[in-house]
């Protein structure tokens, strides 16, 4: 027995020198060390050292995750080595997640406990714009009863104003508490869907990736392992803060990254890119579009010839089977070259190392900090607001195109509201809206109206508006403001309507004439100014006749 062990060992020692002892694979313990996100995907690149011996050699890289496309497996590294073969096998795992189990489900009860407690205000406010319509119900019906009773004109004005004021703060409270109990009701959405995915958490599906490496003596090996793995994304968020007496707009474009693949990308270089794989890389064909005259089927008095025009097919048969057989969608190319020169897209490369969890949360990372020229302006409509409205005209001169996303908008360090960026390109232009600024007083007052009869034989009625807008400038530097007003646009031409004030008769700088007899005034006003416009304008009608639209 001793002879054969020693024989063995011998056997198998002699086969590993010569390299023909296949050695035990060599589990390589990797980390994430860079990542390009998409927008539904990422490209994931792990790296790995291992001490080779000389021969053939097996390393794996373990606990790739379950949503890799196995297809887009690359391998590159450095070394006296070289790669014989890939190999990509499932593997089940048991796993414990009572601990992440009972995090979620802690986050799920503090949800349901605030979707609770914001239903309960919803319940209130319904309660109380019910009662308040039961209320007037009843005043009026009461009034209606009580004829002998004298009518208080004071006391139903201030009624009204109560009702009405309580109304407008019921509905503003329920707009609200419905916004935020939607946004919490998607959060305990995703936390159920977390939940789900983790089943019963007895076993876990992971892929592993088996390289077959030779190498001709012992080496030391650097090895690379680039996938795609479905599921992470990234989305631009943007906070615009504005100052009102300066020449520039700071803008803080950031990314929220998230990803729930299963493995951590801790102190990994994260790359952001604008690329769009999921769009394919190829451009689609035309193919010819056919159209003809349509063809019934003639109905023949013999069963022969009608089996055999059954049996042939139609002209517009023929139509939709050659649609039918229109070129199947292009398959996904990888988009990572083409996001490395720039040629169709631009890649963001995140500075210093950053970590991304396998929560499904949103990190928060900057891409650039900004600051951008600007031209303020302000604008008014005093028709519909009594108040002037702060804009800035904005224009991107750096080298990072804007996409779509949301802005948080500060004006002289205080929150104003949030808004929606456009896609702008490098060198491009966007506007945005910066609230309304108390400083700029706005007033549209009716001076006087009044109505005569004109006409001899055909007898006319005629209305007359003037009226008065009145802006000033209560800041300490001069603005431009835009100021909107109309005249009634007449869609019978019994109705004559005759702009009075302003005179216009062509554009120029000051003011301009739009579509649907909208009048712009452009002022220049200095600090502490203040500017009075005109507007008049009568409206003719066959006397008697009923007129909609007046005010």
């Amino acid at each position: 027995m001793r002879i054969r062990r020693l024989l063995a060992f011998i056997l198998i020692s002699l086969l590993a020198l010569s390299g023909l002892y296949a050695q035990e694979p060599l589990l390589l313990s990797s980390r994430v060390t860079r990542v390009t996100v998409y927008a539904d995907r990422a490209l994931v690149t792990r790296s790995a050292e291992a001490s080779l011996s000389k021969g053939e050699t097996t390393l794996v890289f373990t606990g790739l995750p379950a949503a890799t496309d196995q297809a887009s497996i690359q391998v590159s590294g450095t070394g006296a080595f070289s790669l014989r073969d890939v190999r990509v096998v499932s593997r089940q795992l048991s796993r414990d997640v009572s601990a992440e189990l009972k995090a979620l489900e802690d986050e799920k009860r503090q949800y349901e406990d605030k979707l609770a407690v914001i239903n309960d205000r919803i319940r209130e406010a319904d309660a109380e714009r019910l009662f308040l319509a039961e209320m007037v119900k009843r005043l009026t019906s009461n009034a209606g009863a009580s004829e002998t009773l004298p009518f208080d004109t004071a006391a139903w004005a201030k009624m009204l104003d109560f009702h009405r004021a309580r109304n407008a703060a019921v509905n503003e409270s329920l707009r609200a508490a419905r916004a935020e109990a939607k946004a919490v009701q998607l959060e305990l959405d995703r936390v159920n869907r977390e939940i789900r995915g983790l089943g019963t958490g007895a076993r876990l599906s992971v892929l592993e990736a088996e390289l077959v490496v030779d190498a001709s003596a012992a080496a030391k090996a650097r090895v690379e392992l680039s996938y795609l793995v479905s599921g992470p994304s990234w989305r631009p968020d943007y906070v615009l803060r504005a100052d009102s007496e300066g020449a520039k707009l700071s803008v803080h474009y950031r990314a929220l990254v998230r990803q729930n693949t299963g493995e951590a990308w801790e102190n990994a270089a994260i790359q952001l890119s604008t690329a769009r794989p999921q769009a394919g890389g190829s451009l689609p064909t035309l193919y010819p579009w056919y159209v003809d005259v349509y063809k019934p089927v003639v109905q023949r008095e013999e069963s022969s010839r009608m089996s055999k025009s059954m049996a042939a097919p139609s002209a517009a048969y023929d139509m939709s089977g050659m649609e039918a057989e229109a070129a199947p969608e292009p398959m996904m190319e990888f988009a990572a070259a083409a996001a490395s020169t720039g040629a169709t897209a631009v890649l963001f490369a995140i500075p210093g190392a950053t970590t991304v969890s396998s929560d499904n949360k949103d990190r928060t990372v900057t891409v650039a900090l900004l600051d951008l020229p600007v031209t303020y302006s302000w604008a008014a409509v005093p028709k519909l607001s009594a108040f002037a409205y702060f804009r800035a005209a904005v224009t991107n001169s750096s080298d990072f195109p804007f996409l779509p996303g949301p802005t948080h908008i500060y004006v002289d360090g205080s929150y104003i509201a949030d808004g929606a960026m456009a896609s702008v390109p490098s060198g491009g232009s966007f506007n945005t809206e910066l609230g309304v600024d108390e400083a700029v007083k706005v007033e549209r007052k009716l001076v006087r109206k009044f109505d005569e009869t004109t006409g001899l034989l055909t007898r006319k009625s005629k209305t007359t508006w003037e009226y008065q807008i009145r802006v000033k400038n209560d800041k300490k530097r001069d603005i431009t403001l835009l100021v909107s007003d109309q005249l009634p646009v007449s869609l019978n031409e019994q109705i004559v309507v005759k702009a009075i004030a302003p005179a216009y008769s062509k554009d120029s700088d000051t003011l301009r004439k739009t579509e649907n007899e909208t009048f712009e005034w452009t002022l220049k006003l200095g600090a502490g100014r203040d500017q009075t416009l005109p507007l008049s304008f009568s409206v003719e009608y066959p006397r008697g006749t009923p007129i909609t639209g007046l005010e």
